[in-house]
C-alpha cells in the first residue's frame, strides 16, 4: 500500500526537524515484550521395602504460558522499482509530494503544475524534494501466545550394599519450555519445549575408617528436542540468531570424585568425567561464518551444513581437578595453610559445526596458595599464583560472518598472576 507523502505540517516535536525524524540517530525503532507465567507441582514418596532396598518415586507437573509482542518501525527513502516508475519517476514523486516549488500563474500547457525553474531550467526545489527514493514508514508487528503442559517423573531405587557402600539406579524424564525467538522477525518465530530421559547408574561408598569417600556414576542422556543456538535466514532481514530444537541429542558418560582426609593436617580430593556427546538427528542450519561457501557466491542454500553426529555446542569430552590442602597448626594458634589445585578441560567447541577454527583447544591451570591466619581468625595474610604453568586457554569464540571478512574474536583466560592478600576482620571470627 502506498500513498502521497504530505510531509510535516509542524505540530509533531519528534517530526518537525530538519533531516527527517528524531529517532535518537537510528532509523529502527524495535520493541519486544514477553510475559511468561509458570506453574508447577511436585510430589515424591520413598518406599522402604526392607533394610536393604529403598524405592523413591516423584511426579511433577509443570504449565508454562507465554505471550510475547514484537514490533518494528523503520523509516527509510525506499527506491522500489514497481513504485517508481508508476508514479513517473523521481520527477514525478516530487512533483506529487510537493517537492518543487510552484507558482499558478505560470500554468501552462508545457508547464501544467506551474513549476517555477532556476536559470539553468530546472525546476527549484523544497524541503520535502527527494533524490534517492521516497520516504516510507515500515511496521511489521508478531504477536503470540503458547502454553506448554508436562508431567515427568523420577523413580530411583537405592541398595544399601554395606553399611558403607550404596549403589542406587534411576529413570529420571526432564522438561524445559518452549519460547519465541523475538528477534528481527527470525524465520522460526518459536521454538518447541526441551525434553529429556536421564538413566543413571551410580554408587557411594566410604573407606579407611571413613576417612576415603569415593562416589561415582555412569549415565545417559536422551534429548527429544534439545535447544540450540543456530543462524538461518530471516524472513525479512537478512539472518537472524535464533533457538532451534534440534531434534535429538544423546549424551553418555561417566564421572567420579574422591576425597581423602590422609591425615589430619593433609587433604587431597579430585574429579574427573569423560563425556561423549552428539546431535543424533538430522538438522540442516545456516553457516553464516563458512568462508569455504561464501553465501554471496554460493547462496544461503548452501551455506546450510548437517549437525548430525557433531559435538555438542560447550559440552566438553573430558574434564578434571584435582587439589591438595594441608594445614600446620602453630604454637601461637595460628595456623598456616598451603593449598594447590590442578584443573583441565578438554576441547570445547563454540559452533554447532564442529570446526577446529571455532574450538577452544585443551588447557590446564594450576594455582597455588599459601595463608597464614591469626589464632583469633581476625587477620589472614596469602601470597599465591594463578596459572602457574602460564598456559592461557580459551573461553569463548565468536565467529563473524561475510561482511566482517569471517574474522573470530575470542575470550582468554588470565595468564599468569601473583600476588598478596592482607584481611583484617573487624569482629572476632570465634
Amino acid at each position: 500500500m502506498s500513498a502521497v507523502w504530505l510531509g510535516d505540517n509542524g505540530t509533531n516535536p519528534d517530526l518537525d526537524v530538519q533531516w527527517g525524524p528524531n529517532t535518537l540517530g537510528s532509523d529502527v525503532l524495535y520493541h519486544t515484550q514477553t510475559e511468561r507465567e509458570a506453574f508447577a507441582a511436585y510430589s515424591q514418596g520413598v518406599w522402604q521395602i526392607n533394610d536393604q532396598f529403598a524405592l523413591t518415586v516423584g511426579l511433577r507437573y509443570a504449565s508454562d504460558k507465554v505471550l510475547a509482542e514484537e514490533n518494528l518501525f523503520r523509516y527509510t527513502e525506499s527506491v522500489i522499482s514497481g513504485l517508481i516508475p508508476f508514479w513517473g519517476g523521481v520527477f514525478g514523486i516530487n512533483a506529487v509530494n510537493g517537492g518543487f516549488v510552484t507558482d499558478a500563474s505560470l500554468i501552462s500547457a508545457q508547464n501544467p503544475l506551474g513549476h517555477v525553474f532556476d536559470e539553468y531550467g530546472q525546476p527549484t526545489p523544497t524541503r520535502l524534494a527527494t533524490n534517492g527514493g521516497f520516504p516510507i514508514a515500515v511496521s511489521l508487528y508478531r504477536p503470540y501466545e503458547r502454553k506448554d503442559t508436562k508431567t515427568t517423573f523420577r523413580v530411583n531405587l537405592d541398595y544399601d550394599v554395606t553399611d558403607n557402600a550404596m549403589v542406587y539406579a534411576s529413570v529420571t524424564s526432564g522438561h524445559r519450555g518452549g519460547g519465541y525467538n523475538l528477534l528481527f522477525f527470525s524465520k522460526t518465530p518459536t521454538y518447541d519445549p526441551e525434553a529429556l530421559v536421564a538413566y543413571e547408574f551410580g554408587y557411594k561408598t566410604q573407606w579407611l575408617d571413613n576417612a576415603l569417600q569415593l562416589n561415582g556414576s555412569f549415565y545417559y542422556y536422551d534429548y527429544e528436542n534439545i535447544h540450540t543456538v543456530a543462524t538461518e535466514v530471516s524472513a525479512f532481514f537478512g539472518t537472524s540468531t535464533s533457538v532451534l530444537a534440534a531434534p535429538g541429542a544423546e549424551i553418555t558418560g561417566m564421572e567420579a570424585e574422591l576425597t581423602w582426609l590422609a591425615t589430619d593436617q593433609l587433604t587431597v580430593g579430585g574429579n574427573f568425567s569423560y563425556t561423549p556427546n552428539e546431535y543424533s538427528e538430522d538438522l540442516f542450519i545456516l553457516d553464516p561464518a563458512g568462508f569455504d561457501a561464501p553465501a554471496s557466491l554460493f547462496g544461503a542454500a548452501t551455506a546450510q551444513k548437517n549437525i548430525k553426529g557433531n559435538q555438542l555446542l560447550q559440552v566438553p569430552e573430558s574434564k578434571f581437578n584435582g587439589w591438595v590442602s594441608h594445614v600446620t597448626p602453630l604454637a601461637s594458634g595460628s595456623t598456616l595453610t598451603f593449598s594447590g589445585s590442578y584443573s583441565w578441560i578438554d576441547d570445547v567447541y563454540y559452533s554447532p559445526f564442529e570446526n577446529e577454527d571455532e574450538m577452544a583447544e585443551a588447557y590446564g591451570r594450576l594455582d597455588m596458595r599459601a595463608s597464614w591466619a591469626s589464632a583469633d581468625g581476625r587477620m589472614i595474610v596469602s601470597g599465591f599464583i594463578n596459572n602457574v604453568l602460564d598456559d592461557v586457554g580459551v573461553l569463548q569464540v565468536l565467529r563473524h560472518g561475510e561482511e566482517e571478512f569471517f574474522r573470530q574474536t575470542a575470550g582468554t583466560t588470565l595468564p599468569r598472576l601473583m600476588g598478596i592478600e592482607f584481611t583484617v576482620s573487624m569482629n572476632a571470627m570465634n
